[in-house]
């Protein structure tokens, strides 16, 4: 990367020429005097140096002195150009100091076009200076002849790739988008599309990993493309167990854990062609459908010219599929690829047959929250950080509050931050200090607040931002906004994988792993539906060539659900084919994924996919005054916990409350009740589990839904409800107890009741006799003798 120094002092640089630096993917320092360059020079690598106007001549003169003969403790730099733009009344004066050590005097008059060839010209030079050869690792680049190495081995790289190692390599802490590189690189008239540059990418870290490379480039989702380093040893083995979101499965334990599995599917293909007149048309078929699969999985093992062998192979077996007479010389071609493969996969003579594993281990997800959210927030405006720090301190976040942007940056220590509020001016959107800070934070979610205008909402995205505010803004509402995205974080998605594949499966396995995904997995199409009640998956992932049930025909019936309606669905298919693809998507498919998997496209699918469901969700689930899901979406959770509760002879608890009315006069006691319905919401929210259903029913009325629990248990829990009212909560707006009173009813499965809409009968029955018994009681479904007199709620003011 190059870095570049400018001295900016009362004439700073017109503003195009900064942001050509900006888009060229130069690092940019500004200081404001040639006295501070000199100390900037001391401390930080620099390539060159622009000037901008004319400040003393005589500090100018001497700053170049300093730099050409070694003074201040500075190396001698004769070959550091410094470069000198002036106006052009200035101009006799700036010639002049060309014999001081300025390189060249450009006026401010110039074209953007002009100052973009000048300064490529300097760039040009700039790496025609470089040594002949430098070393990073166990890589030796050659800047001059374009030649790298890794352990001794060329890796035989095309003039493009080397560019792309040597950029990214000398830059590890820098995420490059799309756009730049393709500017650092590429003339703009011979500049590959975006999908050229990924096939370049991708067959640059096919040579890194030929050469035995752990260290590759990747693409972070949302950001760019970046060198990712995974030095080996047993110190980078450890950390890499902790959740680092940048590791890639280990291919090759894979396959060496599998590989006898795809030997038998071979042995399944030679079977079926030796017999092929005899064969029934499910088992010609079934070897099709095999080559398929070792077509897709073999690429992704590396074994590029098995996929090719294997994909000649499935072509074979549908034309021989559709001869009338088979010619015994096309079974023999056919039978000596079917050898050939099995000879470049390193397969046995004798193959013993391996069972295939009906099932795998979910991965192990992250540890649930234990302590409380810490954020940052950092603003100028010192009165507004304290009312938002005051915000989130009653909200249980621990605050850190910062009013100087630049030492902030230099401070930052990104473990333990769970969020950064991020207040700032227009200007300082395409401040490029900041900008390079927040592109090599991509783990850390970011919250900016600025101007309301469309250049500032594209400015902050580019920064990766993941909310956008207008000023003004209170800081409840902001507060608010950042616990959703808080327990967004906090709360692993389910994905559920339908595939045969068991080498697909525990690829899968180690890509998701990361990511803290709960992983859900059937290996046929019988096992799919009681796999997708049990788990309910956030997205769901189906192989279209499933046994019994392919995935398309899953999809279908997925679509034909109300409660699945809008669930993400990902179709994985072995080849791309435009009419499995059309299919696809007329039955209601997302999106369409073809093998070989890359490992960093899909989980940029999957995080797109989980992010707008989970958005739609909370528009489309939630109750807008107390965060709970609403009545129709609490009625399709309840519906599927009865279907399960039937299905598993599993209890089933019903609970109904609402709140007695409010003694407060009239005028108050719209306030006061809105007031009470938001604290018990919370209060039913801390005393429940994740699994059980909390939402608002009516106006004044909330329902919970016990999974796996009887009304002994849930008396229990309305009992923990009692507790924290009467306790108060320091984390809630008032510390003090609130004059709560609720009336409760409550049904259980299946005494009371053998379907969802008996239940809410039943309770809505028991809750009007507590309400007529003068309310702030519990009431059990009639059915209960044994409960039915149950304790009382005394008064809870």
């Amino acid at each position: 990367m190059v870095c570049a120094l400018l001295i900016e002092n009362n004439n700073p640089l017109p503003a195009n020429w900064r942001k050509t630096l900006t888009t060229e993917g130069i690092s940019l320092k500004v200081v404001s005097s040639p006295a501070t360059a000199i100390k900037s020079l001391q401390a930080a690598s620099t390539d060159f140096i622009v000037i901008s106007g004319l400040p003393a001549l005589v500090d100018i003169h001497q700053f170049c002195q300093q730099v050409r003969q070694a003074e201040a403790g500075l190396k001698v730099r004769n070959d550091l150009p410094i470069l000198l733009v002036a106006a052009p009344e200035d101009y006799d004066a700036a010639i002049a100091l060309l014999d001081a050590g300025v390189d060249d005097v450009w006026l401010q008059s110039i074209s953007s076009t002009e100052f973009l060839s000048r300064l490529r010209a300097v760039i040009r030079r700039l790496r025609s200076l470089q040594a002949d050869q430098f070393r990073r690792g166990d890589f030796i680049l050659q800047p001059r002849s374009r030649q790298a190495w890794f352990g001794g081995i060329n890796l035989n790289l095309r003039a493009e790739e080397y560019e792309l190692l040597e950029l990214l390599i000398s830059s590890p802490d820098r995420v490059f988008s799309e756009s730049i590189l393709l500017r650092l690189i590429w003339p703009q008239a011979v500049a590959p599309n975006p999908l050229q540059l990924s096939e370049i990418v991708t067959e640059l870290n096919y040579k890194l990993a030929v050469a035995g490379s752990p260290e590759s480039l990747e693409l972070l989702y949302g950001l760019g493309w970046h060198w990712r380093s995974q030095p080996s040893g047993p110190e980078s083995n450890s950390s890499s167990s902790n959740g680092d979101a940048s590791l890639m499965p280990n291919h090759q334990s894979i396959w060496e854990r599998y590989r006898h599995e795809y030997w038998q599917r071979l042995d399944e293909i030679a079977l079926t062609l030796t017999g092929w007149d005899q064969m029934p048309a499910l088992k010609r078929t079934e070897a099709y459908r095999h080559a398929q699969t070792l077509a897709g999985a073999l690429s992704s093992f590396g074994f590029e010219q098995g996929s090719q062998s294997a994909r000649i192979l499935a072509v074979g077996l549908h034309a021989l599929e559709l001869e009338p007479q088979v010619n015994p010389a096309t079974l023999t071609t056919i039978l000596e690829q079917v050898q050939q493969l099995r000879v470049l996969l390193g397969a046995a003579e004798a193959i013993s047959p391996v069972q295939l594993p009906s099932a795998m281990a979910p991965a192990v997800p992250r540890k649930a929250q234990q302590r409380p959210y810490q954020i940052e927030v950092w603003s100028r405006d010192r009165r507004w950080v304290e009312t938002v720090a005051t915000q989130a301190n009653l909200r249980g976040l621990r605050v850190t509050t910062r009013i100087d942007l630049d030492s902030a940056i230099a401070v930052f220590e990104p473990q333990g931050v769970d969020l950064l509020i991020l207040d700032v001016e227009p200007q300082q959107l395409t401040d490029l200090q900041l900008v390079n800070w927040l592109q090599i934070q991509p783990s850390l979610s970011v919250l900016l607040i600025s101007d309301d205008s469309l250049n500032n909402r594209v400015q902050a995205a580019r920064m990766g931002s993941q909310r956008f505010f207008p000023k003004p803004i209170s800081a409840e509402v902001l507060i608010d906004q950042a616990v959703t995205v808080l327990e967004a974080q906090a709360t692993p998605a389910t994905v559920l994988i339908a595939d045969d594949d068991p080498a697909v499966l525990a690829y899968l396995q180690q890509l998701f792993h990361p990511w803290g995904w709960q992983l859900t997995v059937c290996q046929r199409g019988e096992q799919f539906w009681e796999a997708l009640t049990s788990s309910q998956p956030d997205l769901i992932l189906l192989d279209a060539t499933l046994p019994d049930y392919n995935g398309l025909d899953l999809c279908r019936v997925l679509r034909s659900d109300r409660y699945w309606l809008n669930q993400p669905i990902l179709i994985l298919a072995e080849r791309h084919d435009a009419d499995l693809v059309q299919q696809a998507f007329r039955y209601g498919a997302d999106d369409v994924i073809t093998k070989p998997i890359v490992g960093a496209e899909l989980v940029a699918r999957i995080h797109n996919r989980l992010d707008k469901y989970r958005q739609l969700q909370r528009l489309t689930a939630t109750d807008h005054l107390t965060g709970l899901v609403n009545q129709r979406r609490g009625r399709e959770v309840l519906s599927l916990l009865a279907g399960l509760a039937q299905r598993y002879r599993q209890p089933l608890t019903l609970i109904l409350l609402q709140i007695t009315p409010t003694t407060e006069p009239e005028a108050l006691a719209s306030a006061v009740q809105m007031e009470q319905m938001i604290e018990l919401a919370n209060r039913l929210q801390r005393c429940c589990r994740r699994e059980d259903v909390v939402a608002r029913w009516t106006d004044q009325q909330f329902v919970l839904g016990f999974y796996g629990m009887d009304c002994d248990f849930a008396i229990q829990r309305l009992e923990q409800v009692r507790s924290l009212l009467q306790e108060g909560d320091a984390s809630a707006k008032r510390s003090r107890p609130l004059p709560i009173q609720i009336s409760v009813g409550i049904a259980e499965f299946p005494l009371h009741g053998t379907d969802l809409s008996s239940l809410i009968e039943a309770a809505s029955h028991s809750l009007r006799q507590a309400i007529a018994l003068g309310g702030d009681r519990i009431r059990v479904a009639e059915s209960r003798t044994t409960l039915r007199n149950a304790p009382s709620f005394d008064s809870l003011a």
